[in-house]
């Protein structure tokens, strides 16, 4: 497996980042308030394929959201993961990032810290800013110096989430849409394609976890969703990665599946806190 695909798993935190109800997002559905929280995932390797490169994962991902709709959103994330190639070597991943939005989808500060075995593989550090033409202009405090500019209507993670569940929602079934996100040191727009399943009822909710079964989310409507990524480019196109997961109306996520193009994680929450939502008017 290369390297280049190991690195990707530290961009799943982008996918996990449930920032704010920004402005850009608002417009397509005001109603949408996301709840800050702490939550755990335990990985494990998922279906094998006739490809597949690894042989056995384990660890486990923690994700915290904190702050409002009206100061901007926070999120730290941690995953701990344990792959064994085809044979039977370990290799131990360690991907740290933490992310902020402000709350008029104007600024995204982000930074990514991936090592395997120990070794640094990305040390990121950067800042997105919107231009008064909606393009985006992307300055890197690590690596020192770098530059990135993208035209043409780029979400940040957490507007993006909030107009699939905006689709959702309005019982659309499909949702297409550029996220930048901070992975490849702020050098990449992807596009996401998301295909959004009925809402689940009844019996089918038996595949959300158990830690997600409280009182406050058995009241909020929830879909199965799948997002593919793609490279921002011209062409034929193979996907970079595909999340398959519950997303819940207020942001949350369970029964995630991240499928790579020879080998597929599993996450399962195995533990969920909600924490207190600071006053918004919005």
């Amino acid at each position: 497996m290369r390297i280049g695909r190991r690195e990707i798993l530290g961009g799943m935190a982008a996918s996990l980042a449930m920032g704010a109800g920004l402005a850009q997002a608002q417009i397509v559905n005001p109603a949408t308030v996301l709840q800050p929280h702490r939550i755990a995932y335990e990985v494990s390797l998922g279906p094998r394929g006739a490809s597949q490169s690894i042989s056995g994962a384990r660890g486990l991902m923690v994700l915290e959201f904190t702050g409002s709709a009206c100061d901007g959103y926070a999120t730290s994330f941690r995953q701990v993961v344990e792959l064994l190639d085809a044979d039977g070597s370990a290799r131990n991943m360690d991907f740290r990032v933490t992310l902020f939005e402000d709350a008029d989808a104007k600024r995204f500060r982000f930074a990514m810290l991936n090592r395997m075995q120990g070794e640094v593989l990305r040390d990121a550090d950067g800042e997105a800013r919107r231009r008064a033409d909606g393009s985006l202009s992307v300055i890197m405090k690590k690596p020192a110096g770098k530059k990135s500019d993208f035209d043409g209507d780029v979400l940040f993670p957490s507007a993006m989430t909030i107009a699939m569940i905006g689709a959702a929602q309005k019982g659309e079934r499909s949702y297409q849409g550029k996220v930048f996100d901070g992975s490849e040191s702020g050098e990449k727009v992807f596009d996401v394609n998301a295909t959004i399943g009925n809402k689940l009822e009844g019996e089918r909710n038996q595949r959300v976890e158990e830690p997600l079964r409280t009182a406050q989310l058995a009241e909020l409507p929830r879909w199965p969703m799948t997002m593919t990524y793609f490279n921002d480019e011209t062409g034929d196109r193979v996907p970079v990665y595909t999340l398959r997961a519950v997303v819940f109306s207020n942001g949350v996520m369970g029964d995630m599946n991240f499928q790579f193009p020879d080998f597929s994680l599993l996450a399962r929450a195995v533990k969920y806190e909600p924490l207190k939502a600071d006053p918004c008017p919005r």
